[in-house]
């Protein structure tokens, strides 16, 4: 038992000890100097670092970027998604190494650790598991984002914007405050690798509405769920009713309401887009103008 626990031991100290260059701390001003706020971040390529759009939100640039064992460098922020919680910052002369995204999603009671700057304690790691998947988390804008990842690794205020890693030193999410203490959220790291880099290229997310609300509910008997149609916002002009189980947007099967978020990307603007729906027991094909809504730039 003691070898055993000798091993884990290591291992957890090893993982930390290499994960820790990579991440930062994040500190920034309001305009007029009258506020402060802090929290973490980590490299996610050469001279880019990620983090929340709510730690940065209300910050001006340039913020402070420290990395672990140096002074604080600049950095601007040059992108962000409120709708995902992601925002990037560029900081020219930043060393480290980057973290490698794991796209598999991980499995309920996997192992994890969190790592950041909770009240500005810097350098923090925590120890946990994946204790939940596909959750939605309400943020204090309003804002809902979905297919988070739940663990109960601690996570404190400053610990926002740090990176949830496995056994491997992956990033599986990004962390954020949970609801409740030992019930916290994190970013999936599928979401992030689809967001980043179109923050890089443009700044923003832009994407695609179809004029529809939409909700998860029991399909087949209860077998499966489905994405149903709740409401039509110009029901008169609109193909797609209320009731209608969207099965494919351009030929992109959807099982979660994020599938419907992605398959609505820029490419989609301005675009008709062919839609698989399934109506009274009937599977039928329609097409809809799909208009833009712009994410704003942080």
């Amino acid at each position: 038992m003691t070898a055993a626990l000798q091993a884990l031991n290591d291992e957890l100290t090893g993982l930390i000890r290499r994960v820790l260059p990579s991440t930062v701390t994040i500190e920034g001003y309001s305009k007029d100097l009258s506020e402060n706020s802090q929290g973490s971040g980590w490299i996610y390529a050469p001279g880019l670092v990620v983090t929340n759009h709510h730690v940065i939100d209300g910050m001006e640039n340039p913020v402070t970027v420290s990395p672990v064992g140096r002074a604080g460098i600049t950095g601007d922020v040059i992108g962000s998604d409120p709708e995902n919680d992601i925002a990037v910052i560029r900081v020219e002369g930043l060393d480290g190494q980057p973290l490698q995204l794991e796209l598999e999603a991980p499995r309920l009671g996997e192992l994890c650790v969190a790592i950041g700057s909770p009240h500005s304690y810097r350098e923090s790691a925590s120890l946990g598991i994946i204790s939940g998947l596909s959750r939605q988390i309400r943020m204090a804008d309003g804002t809902v984002i979905e297919e988070m990842i739940q663990t109960d690794a601690s996570v404190n205020p400053g610990n926002s914007g740090g990176p949830l890693v496995d056994i491997h030193g992956r990033v599986v999410g990004m962390n954020t405050m949970g609801p409740a203490e030992t019930v916290n959220m994190a970013v999936p790291a599928e979401t992030i690798a689809a967001v980043v880099p179109e923050l890089v290229s443009h700044g923003s997310v832009l994407r695609a509405s179809i004029g529809i609300s939409i909700a998860v509910i029991e399909h087949s008997g209860g077998l499966q769920r489905a994405i149903s149609v709740r409401k039509v916002k110009d029901a008169d002009q609109s193909p797609l009713e209320s009731g209608d189980i969207l099965l494919q947007i351009n030929g992109r099967e959807l099982k979660r309401r994020i599938d419907v978020i992605r398959a609505l990307g820029r490419e989609a603007v301005d675009q008709q887009v062919t839609i698989l729906i399934e109506r009274n027991g009937e599977s039928k094909t329609v097409e809809v103008l799909a208009k833009a809504r712009t994410s704003s730039k942080g």
